[in-house]
């Protein structure tokens, strides 16, 4: 049963969508479209692409613990795993997106 649980959380968030999204953790565009993927809420799966390019995607964030490790997105995932309702949340893009 624990099994079903663990599939039904977005994996970076950890909250439970009502749809996922595949990321690939190397973007298809730099190689990646047979590697691992991972499970995303919408709004983790935004969040990610407006902070960061597919190149730097590419070369320093190919886990979901360098994702996580990630002091950009550390402060993004403390604030989304408090909030309460859907998990869909507004997202722009970084001014300083690298």
């Amino acid at each position: 049963m624990k099994r079903q649980e663990e599939n039904s959380v977005c994996e970076l968030c950890l909250r439970e969508p009502e749809k996922f999204t595949v990321h690939h953790l190397v973007p298809r565009s730099q190689g990646g479209k047979f590697g691992p993927k991972a499970k995303l809420c919408p709004t983790c799966h935004r969040q990610l692409h407006a902070l960061f390019s597919e190149a730097t995607l590419a070369k320093e964030l190919r886990s979901l613990d360098q994702i996580r490790a990630n002091p950009e997105m550390t402060g993004y995932l403390s604030w989304a795993r408090k909030q309460k309702g859907p998990t869909n949340f507004r997202v722009r893009r970084s001014n300083n997106r690298r």
